[in-house]
């Protein structure tokens, strides 16, 4: 089985390039109008695998995470039947944040993990909860930081 794999960069520091790059050429990641491998990155552009095998997901954000560990970027895998999208966001400041979406995009932590979380943090009060573990869980600093990144990124330049 297999679905379209997703890439979006929104900062990659000048000697990490090269590595992303080489990553992007190996999963066969380009731009949507380019016909062979990237050799230059454009922030904020999709990078796009068609029909990549599924759970490639996880073994790229990992090796994104490896070979470029300042970069900010944002990686998904679409939806396939009932199978949930996977997505990852990654901000070297805040980490990591992964999540299922669903087939409009929108990402979400499940139900029972929530519950689990919850109710083993009994001696913590929700607002605590919420400024600690559950903003990790809900990835609330890494996809504000990837918000800032994407509203930019629409603006037009003033040139």
């Amino acid at each position: 089985m297999s679905a379209d794999l997703q890439l979006r960069t929104h900062a990659v520091p000048a000697d990490e390039v090269v590595a992303l790059l080489d990553l992007m050429r190996e999963h066969r990641l380009h731009g949507e109008y380019e016909h062979g491998p990237a050799v230059a990155l454009t922030p904020g552009q999709v990078y796009r695998a068609r029909d990549a095998a599924l759970g490639l997901c996880e073994e790229v954000a990992a090796r994104l995470e490896e070979d470029a560990p300042n970069a900010v970027f944002e990686l998904w895998q679409d939806p396939h039947w009932s199978a949930d999208g996977h997505y990852h966001a990654y901000v070297p400041k805040w980490g990591h944040f992964e999540a299922g979406y669903d087939a409009e995009g929108v990402p979400h932590v499940g139900v029972h993990e929530l519950i689990q979380r919850l109710s083993s943090s009994s001696d913590v009060s929700l607002g605590g909860w919420m400024a600690g573990e559950g903003a990790g869980l809900l990835g609330i600093a890494v996809l504000a930081v990837v918000g800032e990144y994407r509203a930019q990124q629409r603006q037009p330049s003033s040139s």
